[in-house]
């Protein structure tokens, strides 16, 4: 015989997802939510006072836009039925409801309760509804752990998603998904569509030290990370389903250096291999084994934040509330200047010889007072 609210709870998991539990101080049980049967959903709450006893229970349900109490009076139990018989028995037991009257104009979206009911028992996602039964979120996808769907029941009105917002779902869902299961049809279609997508940031996620963005999420379309010391390579791919052909490459650092690798980057770029992913096809290019990493050895590190060498030597933080972190060094390779794009682009600001001449900045370095210039343009844009 069941007497904790864990037990309680661990079968309305296991069998009643719909359902929670609530047990109060003086031993009454409260279990409230909606409870689906076949093809017929109830919302209803039950008020055990003498919980696990059945006896004196009450039953609301809610039937059109009201709820109906059941008790003892009217509705017939077995004596020796415990929690689990009375909801296994409960659809049976209780009056058959209604067909309700449906308008030609919502008669094609169905009944939404049914279509969760049919797409809930499924190991290739995971389905969760609140407990207001007016949302539902797919997540858990099978090789696609991070996604995630989120729609208003019973309009499908979009409300959130894990592709990039570039994708435009919303528009794609009124245009083509006229219930759940056509909904959801289409996500996993895009997410097959999007695997190359992903495919090709997987490697460089691992691989690679990611400075920016952080933390990463399955909808950013860019990844920076350090191409040599003071130098860094900035991938976008503006389009998700045509990587190779929207793939923009930046190359951030001192100005001669980035002069010399851009002719290597052209060069590579006239020679790409598209058998690999775009992480091999860059090590290739650079003639590389492999990018600068993170540094995984054991014993105590600084925190990123605590590490005084990686701060700006403007503002002396590492990373900004939007997630940069310094990038932009000194021409002159004797210097030790790193700093934030955008505080670099404030301090030019500051200088009376300071001028901008097609989208490039020209300044004096704020340490070695050595000639400087860069395209903010480029490094605070994505």
């Amino acid at each position: 015989m069941m007497e904790s609210n864990e037990d309680v709870e661990c079968l309305l998991c296991q069998k009643y997802p719909g359902l929670e539990a609530e047990l109060q101080p003086s031993g009454a049980c409260i279990i409230r939510g909606v409870l689906g049967s076949e093809d017929t959903w109830r919302r209803l709450k039950l008020y055990l006072p003498h919980h696990p006893a059945l006896h004196g229970f009450q039953l609301y349900v809610q039937e059109s836009l009201e709820y109906k109490l059941y008790t003892s009076a009217n509705l017939k139990l077995q004596d020796d039925w415990l929690l689990e018989d009375f909801l296994d028995h409960l659809p049976k037991i209780l009056p058959a409801q209604e067909a309700p009257t449906v308008s030609k104009e919502l008669s094609r979206e169905g009944n939404i309760y049914s279509d969760i009911l049919a797409l809930y028992k499924s190991n290739e996602y995971c389905l969760q509804v609140d407990e207001a039964c007016s949302m539902i979120r797919f997540c858990e996808f099978t090789d696609f752990e991070q996604h995630y769907l989120e729609l208003k029941i019973p309009s499908l009105l979009l409300l959130d998603h894990s592709l990039p917002d570039c994708v435009s779902l919303g528009e794609m869902l009124t245009k083509s998904a006229g219930n759940l299961e056509e909904a959801l049809n289409l996500f996993r279609k895009l997410l097959e569509d999007l695997r190359p997508f992903y495919d090709n940031f997987m490697d460089i996620d691992e691989l690679c030290h990611v400075l920016q963005p952080s933390p990463i999420s399955s909808k950013h379309k860019t990844r920076l990370f350090p191409l040599k010391d003071r130098v860094y390579l900035k991938l976008t791919i503006a389009d998700p389903f045509a990587c190779i052909a929207s793939m923009l490459l930046k190359i951030i650092g001192p100005t001669e250096e980035v002069a010399r690798l851009r002719h290597v980057l052209s060069d590579g770029l006239s020679n790409w291999d598209s058998e690999v992913n775009i992480h091999k096809n860059l090590l290739r290019m650079f003639d590389l084994c492999y990018f600068p990493m993170p540094d995984w050895s054991d014993g105590p590190k600084l925190d990123e934040e605590d590490n005084e060498e990686l701060r700006c030597n403007i503002c002396f933080v590492y990373r900004l509330d939007g997630g940069e972190v310094p990038l932009v060094s000194c021409d002159n390779a004797k210097c030790v200047l790193k700093c934030h794009a955008a505080c670099l682009e404030e301090w030019f600001k500051t200088l009376m010889d300071g001028k901008t001449f097609l989208e490039v900045s020209f300044g004096q370095c704020p340490f070695c007072k050595a000639k400087l210039s860069t395209s903010f343009a480029a490094l605070l844009n994505d």
